[in-house]
């Protein structure tokens, strides 16, 4: 397999969508689906291109492509579920599966993945004129369009407030991902760039997917198949400004992560005896 192909690592609502259809428009790149860890982790149906990692590799997902040729370079992206954790007892398997492909990991400010997701819900906006027809995400993503228009509208007005405990909790489970996700840093080719800094990083990720810069600007800023949202979400958390100050925690503690080797377990481990993740901040 080409050890070119790469794998979108990020929670919910950091763009992946947005860059993964992007990418795949660039001449050079094919990609298509949404990985999951298991379909038991899924509160609701799963989505025509979703694929589930537990009992596949990457191999055989990149082999579902159509026309599939060992000589291009193919990408995907798999998304942490938002509500439930993955599973501290399949934290290694599921590491294992990621070796050999490069690794590029989107990371994006908490606060901003709460509103976006909580208050602004999941929604994609197509740019019809940049529809890949033959993509199985492009394809269901169309046919949702009167759906998401209709969420889209509704969010603009949305009061609802979100409990302290809740957001809390959302807070660490998207800190948790990122943890994981970083422990490949040493073991894959590897880059993290901010979801708000992709821009002014575009350089590094065309070394990074040997892209030029040039259809990469094209591609994700001039002519992307998701539309970006503009909507500038209200704080509508209990206690915001306590979820500020964890929120800044959990952002030096990654911050510090990306610059130094770490173990994973020094960071993440389970007590067997209360059955909970023990987070090291």
């Amino acid at each position: 397999m080409n050890n070119n192909n790469f794998i979108l690592l990020s929670n919910q609502r950091c763009g992946s969508t947005w860059l993964i259809t992007s990418l795949g428009n660039c001449k050079t790149i094919e990609t298509d689906y949404e990985i999951k860890w298991s379909n038991d982790l899924l509160l609701s149906k799963a989505s025509p291109y979703h694929l589930f990692l537990n009992n596949n590799n990457l191999d055989d997902i990149f082999k579902k492509f159509p026309n599939f040729d060992i000589d291009k370079t193919y990408g995907s992206k798999f998304v942490y579920d938002f509500y439930k954790n993955l599973p501290f007892n399949n934290y290694n398997e599921f590491l294992n599966k990621f070796i050999g492909y490069k690794i590029l990991h989107i990371t994006r400010d908490y606060l901003d993945i709460l509103k976006s997701k909580l208050v602004g819900k999941v929604i994609h906006l197509l740019d019809y004129k940049y529809i890949e027809h033959n993509r199985i995400i492009d394809k269901t993503i169309y046919d949702k369009q009167k759906e998401y228009e209709k969420m889209h509208e509704l969010s603009k007005t949305n009061k609802k407030m979100i409990s302290f405990k809740e957001a809390n909790s959302y807070l660490l489970n998207l800190f948790i991902n990122d943890i994981i996700s970083l422990s490949l840093k040493n073991k894959n080719k590897y880059l993290n760039i901010e979801y708000e800094e992709i821009k002014k990083n575009i350089n590094k990720l065309s070394s990074f997917l040997q892209v030029p810069q040039k259809e990469l600007d094209e591609k994700l800023f001039e002519k992307p198949t998701i539309k970006k949202n503009n909507i500038n979400y209200k704080n509508n958390f209990e206690n915001f400004e306590k979820l500020q100050i964890l929120n800044f925690k959990l952002k030096n503690k990654i911050n510090y992560l990306r610059e130094n080797n770490f173990k994973l377990e020094d960071i993440l481990s389970y007590d067997i005896i209360s059955k909970k993740l023990k987070i090291k901040i």
